[in-house]
């Protein structure tokens, strides 16, 4: 099928007449005659604004003849006129045979690494992408047309080989700003756009905060296929020798360091898929990968020190006194406090399924072991709260909570002091007025005891005649004085044995407040270690988690600009 093309007017309708090149008369081939451009229009490839001004100026009529002595076409616009009109340039058209294919080169400079937004799994860059290519109706004799060695026009006047990033996240696939391209003698068109570029980038939250990612920026044309485009790296020289920049560019004097990622690797690689047909544009990408690695300073202070600080206050629960009422209140007050921390957290990550943040598992197993600490304090408290009349203390719960376990866990109590000696003399002094009374109350009857003070005091007192009494031993005797003593022993008995009540009440109520400290104590000593042991190794494997030291695996070659490959 032939190829029909469009009617394009002259490129010399399209430029103003110039002084001493006097105005084609009328009746002349339209490519000649006074207008600007011919009724058909301006040919394509020239911009929007120009099309505008040159109808504008169309519409005035034919310029009027140019002054004497004024200056001519200069050199450039000769070579604009002899490559857009005599060799009728069209850009729509490959510049290569129809069987042929168009070799596009590519190469990336990064700027500036923006920021990677881990909620939304964006990475966004400043970048310059470098393209390059071979258009053979652009060629000239730079001899002919005053040695220009360098041709520089808007980009929409020539063939572009319309490559995007294919995995955009924000559904612009074309560059923002187009920038002029350089066109040179041999035909070589050289393109250098800048772009601000927000890529996906799946985000790995494994790790968090100690993690790094793996993004990728893939070029591709989806216009062309393989068979009439081929993509290729960029090919630079060293000693007369060349090699492919396969490394995305890093200009040290123009590249802005980012405060939160450190670029560890970035290699740049064309891929090919042999599954995919040749006509179609998915066979072939070009990717130019960033694996960067967070550095975790603001993370580690302003969340993980603050979190692992609070989660360690938990330990204090089993130095309160369970009669201070707050050991709950606290346990409670710290699982809240990593609720808070586990929601921010989540406010930085994406709502992901496939794996928990290190960080995430650190609360969540604060949290669990929090809550058997509050577990743990309700049943200290009931232990602690318990009496006699409601639970009975066995002796093999006695035994091990009192005995073996305080011995184990080296808890004291305050050692029971003997009778001091003023004490025993005290007492045995005691005894021996109970003795005397004893033998006194054997002598007197009663009614002598009620009325001899009384006696005494009106001069009746009265001799002791043992003769009207019993004999001190007889049954008599005792029979008297025990009636006389009765009540009172059972009084005393009475008091003895409620004072040996109470004290037993209050010694197995101790005996409880024991066990309850007991048990604090041997959670502090299972709790902590737990607590230690499990936070170290959740971190350590964050501190183990490293990029690897090639970019590819399997593949030795570093991609770096010491590493060149020359062809």
């Amino acid at each position: 099928m032939a190829i029909t093309l469009p009617k394009v007017s002259p490129l010399h309708d399209l430029l103003p007449p110039r002084p001493g090149h006097p105005l084609p008369a009328s009746g002349s081939p339209p490519h000649s005659h006074g207008h600007f451009f011919s009724l058909e229009g301006p040919p394509p490839g020239v911009p929007l604004h120009a099309q505008q001004d040159l109808r504008a100026a169309s519409s005035l009529g034919p310029c009027p003849p140019p002054s004497p002595g004024s200056w001519g076409l200069n050199e450039e616009e000769r070579l604009i006129r002899h490559l857009f009109e005599e060799k009728a340039y069209n850009k729509e058209l490959r510049p290569a045979a129809h069987k042929e294919s168009v070799e596009i080169s590519l190469a990336l400079t990064l700027s500036n690494l923006i920021s990677l937004k881990e909620v939304e799994e964006t990475l966004t860059t400043n970048v310059w992408i470098e393209q390059g290519w071979t258009d053979s109706r652009l060629q000239w004799d730079a001899e002919d047309f005053g040695n220009i060695s360098v041709l520089r026009l808007p980009a929409d006047m020539v063939w572009l080989p319309e490559i995007v990033l294919e995995n955009n996240n924000d559904g612009s696939f074309q560059i923002s700003y187009s920038c002029n391209v350089l066109i040179y003698p041999s035909g070589s068109v050289y393109w250098l756009p800048p772009a601000i570029f927000r890529s996906s980038c799946p985000i790995s939250v494994t790790y968090f905060p100690f993690d790094w990612q793996n993004c990728s920026l893939k070029f591709s044309s989806l216009k062309y296929t393989t068979k009439e485009i081929t993509l290729s790296l960029k090919q630079a020289e060293e000693d007369g020798r060349s090699y492919p920049v396969e490394w995305i560019i890093i200009d040290p004097e123009g590249f802005t360091e980012n405060g939160e990622w450190e670029i560890v690797h970035r290699p740049a690689r064309v891929n090919v898929d042999p599954s995919v047909p040749l006509d179609s544009p998915n066979r072939q990408d070009v990717t130019f990968y960033l694996i960067i690695r967070r550095k975790p300073l603001f993370y580690v202070i302003n969340i993980l020190v603050p979190c692992v600080l609070i989660s360690f206050m938990i330990n204090l629960v089993f130095y309160l006194p369970a009669d201070c009422g707050e050991k709950t209140s606290m346990a409670i007050s710290v699982l809240l406090a990593q609720s808070v921390f586990l929601l921010l957290i989540s406010k930085r990550l994406p709502a992901t399924s496939m794996a928990i943040p290190l960080i995430g598992k650190f609360l969540l197993f604060g949290m669990v072991l929090v809550t058997m600490v509050v577990v743990i304090c309700v049943i200290v408290l009931n232990i602690h709260f318990r009496t006699p009349s409601t639970h009975v203390l066995s002796e093999p719960v006695k035994k091990l909570f009192l005995e073996t376990l305080p011995e184990i866990l080296h808890m004291s109590r305050p050692a029971e002091d003997g009778p001091s000696p003023g004490t025993l003399i005290r007492r045995s002094s005691s005894l021996g007025y109970i003795s005397k009374a004893e033998e006194y109350f054997s002598l007197k009857s009663r009614s002598d005891l009620m009325f001899e003070k009384q006696s005494e005091r009106h001069g009746l007192a009265r001799r002791l005649t043992t003769a009207r009494r019993p004999p001190a031993g007889s049954e008599q005797a005792q029979q008297e004085l025990f009636s006389e003593l009765k009540p009172a022993v059972d009084g005393a008995n009475f008091i003895v044995n409620h004072m040996k009540d109470q004290n037993n009440y209050n010694e197995e109520k101790d005996c409880w407040n024991r066990v309850a400290r007991t048990v604090d104590r041997l959670c502090l000593f299972v709790v902590t270690p737990i607590m230690v042991v499990g936070t170290a190794w959740i971190f350590l494997q964050g501190a183990y988690n490293q990029p690897p030291p090639q970019p590819f695996p399997g593949d030795p070659f570093s991609y770096l600009e010491k590493d060149k490959r020359f062809i």
